[in-house]
């Protein structure tokens, strides 16, 4: 029995990889960290371009592995005190993830009247920077799957009874948001 859970884990395993050995699986993400100081427009057209979205950070789980993510960044950036792009941004008093994921959780160290966040190499805490500062960031896909899945409009879905309801599809679970 102990053989059998053993090969059901390592192909479990095997099966969640990045595209390239570079990038980190972390949690249910691969993350690609970019050591290119570019503005945040700029980082999200070429993690886009990529097929990927600035980092996205969904939930408390994937977190916890700020210390993986931070020590890579680190190591990769040669830097021990700066921030890093992620794909938090706000618009009309409203955040959201560069890939549409719902923003349920944060980690900020200080949420201020920026739009745009960052996430520090110090302490995984976010903070809002303007748009055009220049820093390295992370890109984050699902392994095995081409680029995050996008939000899609769903009308009159089983799941609920309100037209319009858009759905979202993370490895946590499907939201539905209005």
């Amino acid at each position: 029995m102990k053989c059998v859970f053993l090969a059901l884990l390592v192909q479990i395993v095997a099966s969640q990889s990045c595209y390239e050995n570079s990038d980190r699986l972390i949690g249910s993400r691969c993350y690609k960290f970019i050591n290119q100081k570019l503005s945040y427009q700029d980082a999200r057209n070429w993690c886009h371009s990529r097929s990927s979205y600035l980092a996205t950070v969904p939930d408390l789980y994937t977190d916890t592995s700020w210390l993986v993510r931070t020590a890579t960044a680190r190591t990769l950036f040669n830097d021990n005190e700066g921030k890093f792009w992620i794909g938090l941004s706000r618009s009309n008093n409203k955040w959201t993830w560069d890939d549409g994921t719902p923003y349920v959780w944060n980690n900020w160290e200080i949420q201020n009247s920026q739009n745009y966040a960052t996430e520090s190499i110090k302490n995984g805490k976010w903070n809002g920077y303007t748009p055009d500062t220049r820093l390295n960031f992370i890109c984050s896909y699902f392994p095995n799957g081409g680029p995050t899945p996008e939000a899609s409009t769903i009308s009159g879905a089983s799941s609920t009874n309100d037209p319009g309801t858009t759905s979202y599809v993370t490895p946590t679970g499907t939201f539905f948001l209005k």
